[in-house]
């Protein structure tokens, strides 16, 4: 990194400063000067000039004041006295009119003051004309000495004698008249007559002159005038100048000053700039000693300053730095390798995962604890450099007793991963990974419960495969259910039967109802269908069930029990405890193909989950067996070991279905040749708990009379449809029938039932909850009820079904529906 010297920065701030300064006093003295000699210009020319103009138009004016006093002198001395001052003062004026700057005004006012001359030059020598005029009459009046005898003569001798131009011509003319008349003599008249001739031509002349004089006294005065109105228009002008000169001061005091403020601020920022860095010099530099002594004292746990310069004091502190790096790089170094090796050994002994490593001669370097306790090893006995041979001599059986010797060389070359099954059922992966300076680390991750996953996905696909397989079918087995059951039931209302053929036709009846709830079962087993569970004492339901069961077993098969003499109250579906009872006899009677027996047991039980009580029922048989590796997936839907068509598959999957739904556990324990035992523990129901039991019959004093009522049914299956109208009207129901909801609507427009039965399945027209939806908007008060074998959900998601609607449920039995009329002809 370049370094940047102090001192050029120091020197260059200064520099500035110095700069900034002398610029300052610089436009100071410009701005002075400037000042100066806008007022010099101003004295000198401007002010000067004015003045000058004045004196002109006061002495101009002064002069034409004067001037018709010398135009009406009568004295020739006095005329020339004041003639001498008149030509010395317009000397003067043209010197004055030469001393202007401006040589306009100069020109003008020259020219001006010889015009003014001019006219007084003329006046002058008008006024001396008249003077001589005068003097020549006055020269003539001893020629007038013949009036003396004259009164009148007398009067124009005395004035006359004062000033002869003053006398008019009339009186001339009078008294010319006047001498004529009187005089005697011829002499007096050549005397006299010649100066009234004189005197008449003067008093011409001279008017002629004072005339002319009073044109020169106006033209003097009228000049007077323009050169006073000239003098104003320079004041003007120069007081216009003298304001734009201030104008242009003020301006340059003003840009003069905004400069200065300028650099005064320049200065300063320069001032205070200097301030903080010489302060951050002085800190850093304090930072730096600090430093320094801290590392004398052996202080290596201080943290080193970071000091963003590139100057000396930078370099200084670079300097120290790579000495108190040295020491607290030492002590940083030795707390890492620490702190990595506390992480390393933590990771190492507290990971979930075994770990071992095996050097280039497949001897054990390194394990943590999770090593040795999922692959079952006593740790105690594991050393370091223990041959890999030892370790595994060490290992519990696998289900692969021979262990392949060319995999300790693999793994040392390239990643392998394989697994191991132990006797126990526990299966552990390896996964091994060569390390480049020769050897292998191997990482070790028990499977066990992924597997169980694994089966619990497979089993919940195969249950949903079954679900859709027993949603498919439900329906179609209920309608033959149904048709059956029906005129099974015909049969039994309609003849008198011997008691043998009663038992016979009970025994179809029962397996009738066992199909029903087979389909009923598959269902719940499948999550189609809910179960509906009840409070059942499961000492006395066995006993009951005994000769059913006994009756299952075929051969030499023999049904042994052994009941609790406590009585267990469970909350379970009865008929799917009956269901896996049956299930697992049947299991037990085909595993004992020679005969044998099975023995039903229960006792009490402390469930461990949640420590309350429970009862387990043990079902155990005599038979074949099954496989060990077999016994995980006996309750799989559709796994069976039977011969094909012997079996479906699915009868422990119910059984372990219903166990799992009733919030139980079953377990299976088997050996080869000695028998199977199931093992199933169903918590006791709490004493709180409802009781949700179905009433499948209603006796005959809650059914009231039906006779008389009408019933449309709407059915399109006929094996269905007919027992269902035999049983209705054996009961004086009045039936219709029709197959379609199409001819329902149109038999309800013409003619209105007392209630409609509708199956929901009616073929590719309109379904039975079109209909009802249909009739509840044109029939609003009419009853419709609706039939299926379909579960209720899938008629809630598929067919429009809602909730609260009563369902009939297929195979139909006669005292369930007659209980229905009866519930809807007492609310007629």
């Amino acid at each position: 990194m370049h370094t940047q010297s102090i001192r050029p920065r120091l020197m260059m701030t200064l520099s500035a400063l110095l700069l900034l300064t002398s610029l300052m006093a610089a436009i100071s003295l410009y701005t002075l000067w400037q000042n100066q000699h806008l007022l010099e210009d101003v004295t000198t020319s401007t002010l000067a000039d004015t003045q000058t103009s004045l004196i002109l138009s006061e002495n101009v004016a002064q002069i034409a004041a004067v001037a018709p006093y010398i135009a009406t002198s009568a004295r020739p001395f006095q005329v020339q006295k004041e003639k001498a001052k008149l030509t010395a003062r317009i000397d003067t004026l043209v010197e004055h009119a030469a001393e202007l700057s401006d040589p306009r005004y100069a020109a003008e006012l020259s020219q001006r003051v010889d015009k003014v001359s001019e006219l007084l030059a003329q006046l002058m020598g008008n006024v001396e004309r008249e003077l001589y005029i005068r003097e020549d009459l006055l020269a003539q009046q001893f020629n007038l000495e013949p009036l003396q005898r004259y009164r009148f003569g007398r009067a124009f001798i005395a004035a006359y004698s004062q000033n002869p131009t003053y006398i008019s011509q009339g009186w001339i003319d009078n008294v010319s008249t006047l001498f004529v008349e009187r005089s005697d003599t011829t002499h007096e008249r050549h005397m006299v007559m010649p100066v009234f001739a004189s005197l008449s031509r003067g008093l011409t002349h001279v008017n002629e002159l004072r005339n002319e004089n009073a044109f020169l006294l106006a033209s003097i005065r009228a000049q007077s005038d323009r050169m006073a109105e000239y003098v104003n228009t320079i004041v003007s002008d120069h007081r216009e100048s003298v304001s734009l000169q201030q104008t242009l001061a003020k301006q340059a005091i003003t840009h003069a000053t905004l400069v200065m403020a300028g650099i005064l601020i320049s200065l300063m920022a320069g001032v205070f700039y200097l301030f903080l860095f010489n302060n951050k010099m002085a800190t850093d530099l304090e930072a730096v000693t600090d430093e320094m002594l801290n590392l004398a004292k052996g202080d290596t746990a201080i943290t080193p300053v970071k000091l963003n310069r590139q100057d000396e004091i930078g370099q200084l502190a670079n300097a120290f730095s790579a000495f108190q790096r040295n020491a607290i790089d030492k002590v940083h170094a030795t707390q890492a390798l620490y702190r990595q090796k506390t992480l390393l050994e933590t990771l190492f002994n507290e990971m979930q995962d075994g770990l071992s490593a095996y050097d280039a001669n497949t001897k054990l370097l390194a394990w943590n604890s999770s090593y040795a306790a999922l692959l079952g090893i006593d740790e105690s006995k594991l050393y370091v450099g223990m041959p890999i041979t030892s370790v595994q001599a060490l290992l519990p059986k696998t289900l692969s007793t021979t262990e392949d010797p060319t995999l300790a060389i693999e793994r040392q070359s390239k990643p392998l991963s394989f697994e191991r099954q132990f006797i126990d059922g526990r299966i552990v992966e390896y996964r091994s990974q060569p390390i480049p300076s020769g050897g292998f680390i191997t990482l070790y991750r028990d499977l066990t419960e992924k597997r169980q996953l694994d089966l619990q996905l497979r089993h919940a696909q195969k249950m949903e495969t079954l679900g859709q397989l027993t949603g498919g079918i439900a329906h179609d087995f209920n309608n033959l259910l149904s048709a059956l059951s029906g005129n099974l039931e015909l049969l039994s209302l309609s003849a008198p039967l011997s008691d043998q053929n009663r038992v016979y036709l009970n025994r179809a009846l029962t397996v009738t109802e066992k199909g029903s709830q087979l389909i009923e079962r598959l269902l719940a087993f499948s999550r189609r269908k809910p179960l509906h569970p009840e409070a059942v004492d499961l000492e006395d339901t066995l006993l009951e069930l005994q000769d059913l069961l006994d009756y299952t077993l075929e051969g030499a098969s023999l049904l042994s029990m052994d009941l609790d003499k406590k009585n267990h109250t469970i909350f379970v579906d009865k008929s799917g405890l009956e269901s896996a009872l049956m299930n697992l006899l049947i299991n037990a009677n085909a595993a004992m193909p020679e005969g044998g027996t099975v023995k039903i047991s229960t006792h009490s039980c402390t469930l461990i989950d949640s420590g309350k009580a429970g009862v387990v029922i043990d079902v155990s048989d005599t038979g074949v067996g099954i496989p060990e590796h077999l016994l995980s997936k006996v309750m799989e839907p559709f796994f069976t070991t039977k011969d094909k068509g012997q079996g479906s598959g699915l009868g422990l999957s119910m059984v372990y279905g219903f166990v799992e739904q009733s919030q139980g556990h079953i377990d299976v324990q088997s050996k080869l040749n000695k028998g199977t035992q199931f093992t199933l523990i169903m918590p006791i129901a709490d004493s709180d708990s409802p009781n949700t039991s179905r009433s499948d019959s209603a006796s005959g004093e809650d059914i009231a009379s039906l006779a008389g009522m009408t019933v449309l049914l709407v059915e399109d299956d006929e094996n269905v449809a007919s027992p269902l109208i035999d049983l209705m009207k054996l009961h004086n129901i009045k039936v219709n029938d029709v197959k379609t909801a199409e001819d329902a609507i149109k038999y309800c427009d013409s003619v209105t039932p007392d209630v409609v039965i509708s199956d929901i399945n009616l073929g590719d027209g309109m379904t039975g909850t079109d209909l009802k939806k249909a009739l509840m908007v044109s029939h609003p008060t009419l009853p419709i009820l609706l039939m299926s074998g379909l579960p209720k959900s899938d008629l809630i998601a598929h067919y429009g079904f809602e909730p609260d609607w009563v369902l009939i449920t297929k195979p139909i039995i006669h005292h369930q529906l007659l209980k229905i009329l009866s519930d809807q002809n007492s609310k007629r």
